[in-house]
């Protein structure tokens, strides 16, 4: 859930979703995308005012925490917990700013004219009978 919330977002934009998100591992994500962040800029020379979580995805964790549980008549099971890993991949994108330009352009180009009303052409489908 928290990998669909943040995909496809500026950096920032999904730090500030971490931020103010109630969920108990928003606190690991943030620092997380902190540190991609930081990584990104210090390690590959990106800009970060234009880095953009393009992919971020959950999968199940590599170790499987497992503990004995004690039951009755001396048996005893093995109860599993689960571990889960989010992965993220930040590529060079573009600005808010420049997302927000191309949606009021992509907007105007839409808006045309209705168009000439060819008033001498005849009915395609006239009705067969009265119309009263």
């Amino acid at each position: 859930m928290l990998g669909r919330q943040i995909s496809g977002k500026p950096i920032d934009h999904a730090i500030m979703q971490m931020q103010f998100s109630e969920k108990r591992a928003s606190n690991r994500i943030m620092s997380m995308l902190a540190t991609a962040k930081l990584h990104a800029t210090v390690y590959k020379n990106m800009d970060p005012s234009k880095l953009v979580v393009s992919e971020a995805w959950v999968t199940k964790g590599e170790n499987r925490l497992k503990r004995l549980e004690p039951r009755g008549r001396g048996k005893f099971g093995i109860r599993v917990h689960p571990d889960s890993r989010l992965h993220v991949i930040l590529r060079p994108g573009k600005t808010y700013d420049q997302v927000v330009k191309e949606q009021r352009e992509r907007r105007l180009k839409r808006i045309v004219s209705a168009g000439l009303v060819r008033e001498d052409v005849p009915l395609r489908n006239p009705a067969s009978f009265w119309q009263w």
